[in-house]
């Protein structure tokens, strides 16, 4: 018993060096708002609390899951890479992947979970009776097996005995696998909606896939660079180019992704997809499109790795975190721009309400101190392991 103890205590130490109490704090306060917003939902209900509708009955939170769930993909497939296909410099990010990708994971479920009128009462409908026909479904199912996944790789990475790098290997390459089939699934779930054009068809399962791998590094290189305070050792270094190399790939790729959406949105039927495109280009979306989508997520990140070639791990963080600012529009702009051209005319007595032909949805306060929840899950729960687990890496 006494081994265990100690064994235990083996992976515990006070790094006060890396500067994780500001962090720390501001996931609690955050954590507290949250909070605030669950009572709101349990006491007030749903329909009191949030701002969607019937006919934009996706908001915020289904905005935010997707946002969390996807760069846990991401870092799953960047710690896959290391631990089952022998890329050597990401195998020395193994803990911090996999505990990020962990982490990150359960934020976006408490999204989710609050989304949903009855999460246990779905879950247990899901056990029992499953609509296998259902996207939907699959997708619960593949990210419940990758939370699991998730797990169990890391009580094999935080193993007090040391690291199995065998199963750690198989459970990475499981994770990688799961992870893409979850992502491309979430795509799927809106690509099989004929009734809303824009999102129909093959475009987001690829364009999710692809941005949250870029998610995962770019929120790699931001934490390594909080971590070691703008000044990462010279053993990481390898790791922070190969990331703003493959960072700066799916960005490229994302561009050439979503010039042909819009183009192809703008010349072809139908006309709801043409519309949906209108309130990004120069409709209501239209902020968020160009100064989030375009300016933070695409051209200024890889602007900024582009001049970082002379290996400038800084600028590479900044990189990161532009991006994933930049990213949270562009998740936001997805959800919501589909929804906005609305499925019936807005005649007398429809119940439809449009605004120049076109539905609204804001956010609500409720809808945000939701979101704040996963946020400051995410900061308290990371960077309180920052604080005292010991973080590196086993030699593989």
């Amino acid at each position: 018993m006494s081994t265990r103890i100690d064994n235990l205590r083996s992976l515990i130490r006070v790094n006060r060096d890396v500067p994780a109490i500001p962090f720390i704090a501001a996931g609690f306060v955050l954590l507290v708002l949250g909070l605030i917003g669950v009572a709101r939902v349990i006491f007030e209900g749903h329909e009191a609390v949030y701002g969607v509708t019937r006919q934009v009955p996706w908001g915020l939170l289904i905005a935010t899951y997707a946002y969390f769930v996807i760069t846990s993909t991401g870092l799953a497939f960047i710690g896959g890479l290391g631990h089952a296909f022998g890329f050597h410099q990401f195998a020395g990010l193994s803990k911090r992947i996999v505990l990020l990708a962990f982490i990150v994971l359960l934020a976006g479920f408490t999204q989710i979970g609050m989304e949903l009128g009855h999460p246990f009462r779905l879950m247990y409908l899901l056990i029992l009776s499953p609509h296998f026909s259902a996207p939907i479904v699959w997708m619960g199912i593949f990210y419940g097996i990758e939370l699991a996944i998730l797990g169990l790789e890391l009580l094999v990475i935080f193993n007090p005995a040391g690291t199995n790098h065998k199963l750690a290997a198989i459970l990475g390459f499981l994770a990688l696998v799961v992870g893409v089939l979850a992502t491309s699934n979430l795509g799927f779930v809106f690509g099989s909606l004929t009734a809303r054009p824009f999102f129909h068809g093959i475009y987001f399962p690829t364009f999710l896939v692809v941005s949250g791998i870029a998610g995962g590094a770019a929120l790699l290189l931001l934490v390594y660079n909080i971590v070691y305070k703008f000044n990462v050792p010279e053993q990481f270094k390898e790791a922070m180019n190969s990331l703003g190399k493959l960072m700066g790939l799916c960005i490229s790729i994302m561009i050439f992704l979503s010039f042909w959406k819009v183009l192809s949105s703008l010349y072809t039927e139908p006309q709801e997809a043409y519309d949906a495109v209108i309130t990004l280009l120069r409709g209501p979306l239209y902020a968020n499109f160009w100064i989030g989508e375009v300016l933070m997520a695409l051209v200024l990140p890889l602007a900024l790795l582009i001049v970082s070639k002379a290996r400038e791990i800084k600028t590479m963080g900044l990189a990161g975190l532009t991006f994933l600012i930049g990213m949270f529009f562009t998740r936001y702009d997805f959800i919501v721009a589909g929804q906005l051209p609305p499925m019936r005319a807005g005649n007398e007595g429809s119940g439809v309400e449009t605004i120049n032909g076109l539905m609204h949805y804001t956010p609500s306060s409720g809808e945000w101190m939701i979101f704040f929840l996963g946020l400051g899950l995410f900061l308290f729960l990371y960077f309180l392991s920052e604080r005292f687990l010991i973080l590196d890496a086993d030699a593989h």
